[in-house]
């Protein structure tokens, strides 16, 4: 029943393709982008996507193609830089809504400084972070990042330490995961491509491959725990993807048949002005001319460029008559040149006429003068396609201030849309899958919590003590006085804000500067220093008194 029902699916679906095509012949009402009959070829039902291959190809290409490994390294390094910095946000009008506003930003701040504290020294503890004990947390997201980059996909696994009761972090190259020969799925569940979905289509668990002794083992690795619903493990894709693909697909999937060509002529043209080095000129000889040259006319110049081998002596002679096949004294055949001659020759040599030969200049047309233009061009479309300032890519920057800024500006659109995507798909999961233990196990108490924790009607109270800021590599702009000379004409004149501005500048919310820098004076205060900007005329605190300590040392 199921093969008849394929075989109607399919029939139909010849038919409509056969009925928009006569349409399209006979000038029909059928409008499907093609502009004439066949220009778009015909439509696809399904497509499929070799994983394997394009990983395989795209991991390859990483290891021996130039243009490849310098886009992913200038990608890796101004998205991660040296890892995404955490700034603990605490919600304080849902966590303090007794207090006051100021009261509850104060308070929230405060947390939000003691948990960024505990985070750090987790964060930067390879022996406490890591699976393999080797990489912080920053280390680990550029792992993540390349590899997912190159790769397509991964998955990141949180295991419990059984020394610390806190998660470490494991990262899993998307190459390992595989589907398992004879897997043994409950009813309803079925595997694609090393993933284990439900009945639903909702990720359930992951299979690892992993070798011993040429022995292929598979760890299923679930999503979340049976009992406890903790996140255990998700897969972290290096590009877009639709919403039905099971894996992700590398991030130069679509350029690697480009990039390998144009390494390959890259190459081509690096040999080329070699030879255009090694052989100044062509010995033409003429017609009718017996070819043959005494021994010494094919000696080497020894190293001296445009130096004439030979000795002085004349080659190409004509043969006088010899018999038995001999020749005579001092003659000698031609010696053909072996396979790899570069190899052999001096820069510059040349080989002495033979007589009557025409000496012709060897072309000097090549490497091709316009090769920097292509190959700019081919790296600015791939840099536009990914969404990227080919300024950047390329680290080619004019002196015009208007065409840098505008550049820089472009790549912090694509740095805070990356910033956000990364946070939500790796560092935010791992922030609250260690908060939440650190709270589970006593070493953090935070108010309502546990209590919240888990029910139905506590997700707000659990949310507002999650929420954390991420901020990346922090560009400097082109001319940074200029920005922040615009910007106070802006605030001077009403037309924006300093809320607005202070995340501009510094990625932070105004109230948690002014809380940061009030916090920042009272310990200025304590130090007996006074910064410039709080002195008056005649080099005095500006602001009189000195201020009240904070209640919390």
């Amino acid at each position: 029943m199921t093969e008849n029902k394929s075989i109607e699916n399919y029939s139909n679906y010849l038919k409509n393709i056969t009925i928009r095509a006569l349409g399209d012949y006979y000038g029909g009402d059928f409008w499907d982008g093609s502009k004439f009959f066949g220009s778009l070829g015909p439509v696809a039902e399904w497509t499929f996507v070799d994983y394997w291959r394009l990983r395989k190809r795209s991991m390859k290409l990483f290891r021996t193609n130039i243009y490849a490994k310098g886009v992913i390294r200038r990608l890796v390094w101004n998205e991660i830089h040296t890892g995404l910095v955490a700034t603990p946000t605490p919600v304080g009008a849902v966590l303090f809504s007794q207090m006051d506003e100021m009261e509850r930003e104060e308070n929230a701040v405060a947390w939000g400084e003691r948990i960024a504290t505990q985070f750090d020294l987790y964060a930067n503890s390879p022996a406490v972070f890591d699976w393999g004990k080797k990489e912080t947390f920053g280390a680990f997201q550029e792992r993540v990042r390349l590899e997912s980059l190159i790769s397509g996909d991964g998955i990141i696994i949180s295991r419990i330490d059984k020394d610390t009761n806190l998660p470490r972090w494991q990262w899993v190259n998307g190459d390992h995961i595989r589907t398992p020969d004879n897997p043994n799925l409950r009813e309803g569940h079925y595997i694609k491509h090393g993933v284990e979905f439900d009945r639903w289509g909702r990720k359930v668990a992951f299979y690892v491959q992993s070798e011993a002794d040429g022995v292929f083992e598979y760890e299923r690795i679930p999503v979340r725990g049976e009992k406890s619903g903790r996140l255990i493990s998700w897969m972290v894709y290096g590009g877009e993807h639709f919403i039905d693909d099971v894996r992700g697909e590398p991030f130069l999937a679509d350029s690697l048949y480009m990039l390998k060509d144009l390494d390959r002529t890259r190459d081509a043209e690096v040999r080329a002005s070699l030879v255009n080095a090694m052989i100044p000129l062509f010995l033409e000889e003429a017609p009718n001319e017996i070819k043959v040259a005494r021994p010494s006319d094919l000696m080497r110049t020894g190293g001296n460029p445009g130096a004439v081998a030979g000795g002085g002596a004349l080659s190409g002679a004509p043969l006088p008559p010899v018999g038995d096949g001999v020749l005579p004294a001092g003659y000698a055949p031609v010696v053909t040149p072996p396979t790899n001659q570069i190899d052999i020759m001096n820069p510059g040599t040349v080989y002495k006429a033979p007589t009557g030969g025409k000496i012709t200049s060897f072309q000097t047309n090549r490497p091709n003068v316009n090769y920097s233009v292509f190959e700019r061009s081919i790296i600015a479309v791939l840099a536009w396609s990914h969404g990227i300032p080919p300024e950047v890519l390329m680290l080619e920057f004019g002196n015009n201030y208007s065409a840098s800024r505008q550049a820089n500006n472009e790549f912090e659109v694509y740095l805070s849309r990356f910033v956000k995507r990364f946070s939500e798909a790796v560092t935010q999961p791992v922030y609250n899958g260690w908060l939440t233990q650190m709270v589970q196990i006593g070493q953090l108490v935070l108010p309502g919590f546990i209590r919240a924790y888990g029910k139905p009607d506590g997700w707000q109270i659990v949310n507002a003590w999650l929420q954390c800021a991420w901020t990346g590599l922090n560009r400097p702009s082109v001319d940074r006085q200029k920005e922040a000379g615009a910007s106070q004409t802006l605030l001077d004149n009403g037309l924006t804000t300093y809320d607005l501005e202070a995340r501009r500048h510094s990625g932070l919310s105004f109230m948690q500067v002014m809380q940061t820098q009030k916090r920042e004076r009272e310990l200025m205060a304590r130090m007996n220093f006074t910064p410039r900007t709080l002195e008056d005329n005649n080099g005095n605190p500006a602001y009189g008194a000195t201020p009240e300590s904070s209640d919390e040392e």
